[in-house]
């Protein structure tokens, strides 16, 4: 039976095996720990976008409380100068003069002041990436939009408030869709509940402006 003394070198003597490679025990730990680390980033980075689309909305949603106040402010107004001179029975032709200039100047307060409103709404700012942020953000300008362009008509010809306004009452149904879909899940701020409160079905009211407010 031969025996296998090995590799040899050239000169005959047995070249010693290469001593075997130890493992590197340190390999399975730096790996998790890469796996925790980026697990950490993106969960980060989840929870940070979240954060931002609630304070977004948060933003949003008080700008749109504050143009919706100040229709209902416009509203109230109207409706106060209507009953003063509904209590005077029969109008003269000076004071139903008197009834149109009040109605005109309410109308351009009340356009100026939703649109200072609408300002506000139009100046939120969101990530790019928030589309639904954007997409409320515009189905609501939409109905300022229309509020304006009503009053600037009534400021101009005060029998525009006893007209329907179908512009501003289809916008103001269209926006509630929208702003829903941008509001994050789940959202803090007690944003659901106010949306809820803008887009409660108004009180059936006998004559006077029939917009939503």
């Amino acid at each position: 039976m031969l025996v296998d003394n090995g590799p040899m070198s050239d000169s005959g003597i047995p070249i010693a095996p290469a001593p075997a490679r130890r493992p590197r025990r340190w390999v399975p730990y730096a790996a998790g720990a890469l796996a925790f680390l980026v697990t950490l980033v993106v969960l980060g980075g989840i929870v940070g976008d979240w954060a931002a689309r609630n304070y977004e909305m948060r933003t949003l949603v008080t700008r749109i409380e504050a143009s919706e106040a100040t229709m209902g402010d416009l509203q109230a107004n109207v409706e106060e100068i209507l009953a003063r001179y509904q209590g005077q029975g029969e109008l003269t032709d000076e004071n139903r003069a008197a009834l149109d200039a009040e109605l005109a100047a309410a109308a351009a307060e009340g356009r100026d002041a939703i649109g200072a409103a609408g300002d506000g709404v139009a100046g939120v700012r969101w990530l790019a990436w928030h589309r639904e942020v954007s997409q409320a953000q515009e189905a609501y300008l939409a109905h300022n939009r229309a509020w304006r362009n009503y009053l600037d008509q009534a400021a101009k010809d005060p029998a525009e408030f006893a007209a329907p306004q179908d512009a501003v009452n289809q916008t103001f149904e269209a926006a509630e869709a929208p702003i829903r879909a941008a509001l994050p899940v789940p959202a803090l701020f007690d944003l659901l509940s106010r949306i809820d409160s803008v887009f409660a079905p108004p009180p059936a009211v006998d004559g006077g402006p029939t917009q939503q407010a």
